[in-house]
């Protein structure tokens, strides 16, 4: 909240001071009365005035000893003064005013707009006085203030250099054409270059032909968001191309910050590891090929040898009963026919399940179908199906669906406690996709990620044969949900094999 300033009036008559009162009520000031000069000083003391209007001639202590006595004690706060006297004064007086303070001097009975007006403009430059005091202490303030920030800034300058200088991370800082304006000395160990051969290079100049694209590109990102990370090759001064991570983010419009890291061991393990999971893939195709290959040659032993076999028997044990005229006999050779028929069906059983002819002679969905059915019976399991008949699906990926759905039904007998399954097929946007879920318990999330799980493990590996994504999850409600995702159509290095 501003103050009001503080207008002193002296006069030995208080009707004088009525007077003056009432002419200057209409100017907003703090008035300060007195009646003689003793009590002038009682009151003022201590106190800023802005201007003291005093009556010269007054018993006792006079307007000038008043004024002089006042500023006294006011080292570097004088207070103007404008005295009023009842006659016209000469020099001498004149110059003892003035040397003891005086501004102005009016004659009684004083000319009071002319003296508003005179009060108004001493106001005015007491407050423009204020305003300059008030302007230095915060500037003097501010400057102590900006002394300390530079202080801060200074050390907080150091710091930032220190931390620069012993990072163990390469630190570059580039230009907006490129060219490096700062490194540290963890960049010259991963380069080789010198500090100062550094700083005349750009960023152009260690990086590798193969590598520009991808330099530029994160270059754009990190103009557009602030930041960027990117790994890259990089020329060494031994002439070898090794890579780094690189983070970078804008400092300014003109100035860009990098940290980087050498990461060529790391990249080379993360190679020698793809190459790794590249033969463990190819050999498990393989073995899955090799498994499908003995499926079906075992499938047409069980089928030409064995069910043949097995038939010519069930034919002679025929033509014997006809023969035959013993009644004991002919039970016998009825319960062995029996056993030889129930023989037979598991012998086709067999073979179907190990090679299911019917995939390559009717289609998948009827392969499915038939299998389901079987199944259904024997585990007491309700099946729906829910397959699209128009899809035109590759060899391998029919036997790879087919397998899958055997697969996940095996697991769900095994160990859902399910009385109830959905098997979806179907294609969206050049995939075939099928689900697979039930109501049972659903499948445990250290199930799913154990290596133990050798199902789970083969599912997945016969869908990254063919391309595919396979999932496997707990529901939602209950119950498990597998989903494989195939891309439709998709030739294989196995096309038209068995696998």
């Amino acid at each position: 909240m501003k103050y009001l300033p503080n207008l002193l009036i002296v006069d030995d008559s208080k009707e004088n001071l009525l007077l003056l009162e009432n002419v200057i009520k209409t100017i907003k000031v703090n008035l300060i009365q007195a009646i003689s000069g003793e009590e002038a000083l009682e009151k003022t003391r201590g106190v800023e005035l802005a201007l003291a209007i005093i009556d010269v001639r007054m018993p006792g202590m006079s307007g000038y000893e008043l004024a002089v006595k006042m500023n006294e004690e006011r080292s570097g706060d004088k207070v103007p003064v404008i005295f009023l006297t009842a006659s016209n004064i000469n020099e001498i007086e004149v110059f003892n005013g003035y040397t003891s303070g005086a501004v102005d001097f009016i004659i009684k009975p004083a000319n009071y707009p002319i003296l508003l007006r005179k009060i108004n403009v001493f106001l005015e430059l007491f407050e423009q006085k204020q305003t300059i005091i008030e302007e230095a202490a915060l500037l003097k303030k501010s400057s102590a203030e900006l002394s300390k920030t530079h202080s801060a800034l200074k050390k907080s300058e150091e710091k930032f250099k220190s931390y620069i200088e012993n990072a163990p991370d390469g630190i570059f800082v580039a230009d907006e054409s490129g060219r490096y304006v700062e490194v540290n000395e963890a960049a010259t160990r991963i380069t080789g270059y010198s500090k100062d051969e550094l700083l005349k290079m750009s960023v152009s100049d260690i990086t590798p032909e193969e590598s520009l694209e991808v330099g530029l590109n994160q270059f754009r990102k990190m103009v557009i968001n602030g930041v960027s990370k990117a790994d890259l090759l990089f020329k060494h001064k031994n002439g070898t191309k090794r890579w780094w991570t690189v983070e970078s983010v804008k400092l300014t419009e003109k100035r860009f910050l990098g940290f980087t890291k050498d990461i060529t061991d790391r990249k080379k393990s993360e190679e020698e590891l793809k190459s790794s999971l590249d033969q463990l893939h190819h050999l498990t195709q393989y073995i899955e090929k090799v498994r499908e290959d003995e499926r079906l040659a075992i499938s047409r032993e069980l089928h030409d040898d064995l069910g043949q076999a097995l038939t010519a028997v069930k034919i002679d044990l025929g033509i014997i009963r006809q023969n035959s005229s013993d009644s004991e006999m002919e039970l016998k050779i009825n319960k062995v026919s029996s056993l030889v028929s129930e023989t037979i069906k598991k012998v086709q059983r067999l073979t179907s399940q190990l090679r299911p002819e019917i995939i390559d002679d009717l289609g998948l969905e009827a392969a499915i179908d038939w299998y389901t059915k079987e199944y259904s019976q024997r585990n007491k399991i309700d099946v729906f199906l829910d397959l699209d008949p128009k899809i035109d699906i590759t060899p391998d990926a029919s036997l790879t669906i087919f397998r899958i759905v055997q697969e996940s039904l095996t697991n769900i007998v095994r160990h859902s406690e399910a009385t109830r399954v959905n098997i979806g097929l179907g294609k969206t946007c050049g995939h075939i996709n099928l689900s697979i879920s039930d109501n049972g318990i659903g499948i445990a999330e250290n199930e799913i990620k154990s290596k133990k799980s050798f199902g789970i493990i083969s599912m997945k590996e016969r869908a990254i044969s063919l391309g595919g994504n396979f999932e496997i999850y707990r529901g939602s409600g209950c119950g498990t949900v597998i989903k494989l995702s195939l891309p439709l159509n998709k030739k294989t290095s196995n096309e038209n094999s068995y696998l």
